[in-house]
């Protein structure tokens, strides 16, 4: 076929067409601008917490794709397949006495539950650590709620002491973090739940979830996070990274999900508990068929191997003479850096993707599925050439 005027290409979203194109015009387009992305597949991504999904799933996003739980009553098998992916995932955090939602990912999980703490609650205060993601500060904003930020430890997890003299009849929720996204740290949520008794307790799992059980049973000696603590009222957890399905999809699991929800009386579902209403749903019958494909051992077995990649990295780095923050939880590790936006530029600018910390200044790897030796082999050279 004969490649069109670029000129002409780009106008199809310059205005608004009068009328349509071919087909062959549209797709040139489309693949000239995915050239322009960064592809897991290339191996060169360090700085996300998502990765490639399997082929199965892109297959099944593609049969779902008109799928939208925000609407139930019309997507029997969609729905049903939901209910599966909810159940088994209850069972690898012992949420089986747990309520639970789709939700698009770690954000919205936690926008929900601090709705959720303050209405239960009638109270505005949230106490959470400084390591924690930044959906808070979004979800504060929106709901009125007023942040107080405790400090961390000499291991990045949140001070309990510092939390014990905090906690006051104003505060509405306590959140702790399983797998920060700085340097992967555990707070120590069984000790948190002992001080929260019954001020409700989230917990953000969003990168730990699909981390932390499967390392364990590995014999990783890491602390418990789930619902195994009676204390903890909720936690969010996300398929779409460590988990390898399709974005977006999180899991929200709660003790109190009958509480809050919104009457939607002219749709199948009469009762709307997420922030979004339609919802876009293929995203969990991939996931069913990542689960199902991989299993229990195919997870252990990918994560394993990620995390002796990580170890192999934390070995490389510290030969180029780069000092980590501290030893790695999972398989997310920094490194201190005095100059880490200069770096990060500068490894954009040779094809790197890599990220950079505020607590302490430093450089960040996710070594997800898609990270080889070769790669950080490569990366740890480029990584010290400019130092």
């Amino acid at each position: 076929m004969s490649r069109p005027d670029r000129s002409e290409v780009h106008k199809l979203v310059t205005h608004f067409p009068k009328k349509g194109k071919k087909s062959e015009d549209i797709m040139e387009r489309i693949i000239s601008e995915k050239e322009k992305d960064m592809d897991f597949s290339s191996g060169n991504i360090f700085g996300s917490m998502c990765t490639e999904p399997l082929e199965i799933a892109k297959e099944v996003y593609l049969r779902f794709i008109g799928s939208n739980l925000g609407n139930p009553g019309l997507y029997e098998g969609t729905q049903e397949l939901e209910r599966e992916v909810h159940e088994a995932v209850a069972s690898l955090i012992n949420a089986e006495a747990a309520k639970s939602l789709s939700v698009g990912g770690g954000t919205e999980g936690n926008i929900i539950a601090l709705w959720r703490a303050r209405e239960l609650s009638g109270k505005n205060k949230v106490l959470l650590p400084k390591s924690a993601h930044f959906s808070f500060k979004k979800a504060c904003s929106m709901l009125k709620m007023e942040p107080d930020h405790v400090s961390l430890t000499e291991k990045y997890t949140m001070d309990l002491e510092e939390l014990a003299e905090k906690i006051d009849d104003e505060t509405a929720a306590v959140v702790g973090i399983a797998g920060t996204t700085e340097h992967g740290a555990i707070d120590p949520i069984r000790k948190i739940a002992e001080l929260t008794d019954d001020i409700y307790l989230h917990v953000d799992a969003a990168f730990g979830g699909f981390v932390i059980p499967f390392l364990k049973e590995s014999g990783h000696d890491l602390p418990d996070f789930s619902f195994e603590i009676e204390g903890v009222d909720s936690l969010v957890l996300d398929p779409h990274k460590m988990g390898i399905s399709p974005v977006p999809l999180g899991l929200l699991y709660s003790r109190h999900e009958d509480h809050i929800y919104i009457d939607s009386p002219y749709l199948t579902g009469q009762r709307q508990k997420s922030i979004r209403g339609t919802r876009a749903s293929a995203s969990i019958p991939a996931f069913w068929a990542t689960l199902n494909y991989l299993g229990k051992e195919g997870y252990k077995k990918m994560i394993s191997r990620c995390m002796e990649n990580t170890y192999y990295l934390l070995d490389r780095m510290k030969e180029e003479g780069f000092e980590p923050t501290t030893e790695p939880y999972m398989n997310i590790v920094s490194f201190k850096y005095d100059e880490p936006k200069r770096m990060v530029n500068e490894m954009a600018e040779r094809g790197w993707n890599i990220s950079r910390t505020v607590n302490p200044p430093g450089l960040r790897f996710v070594i997800m599925p898609h990270v080889t030796t070769k790669k950080i082999d490569e990366i740890v050279k480029d990584l010290g050439d400019l130092k």
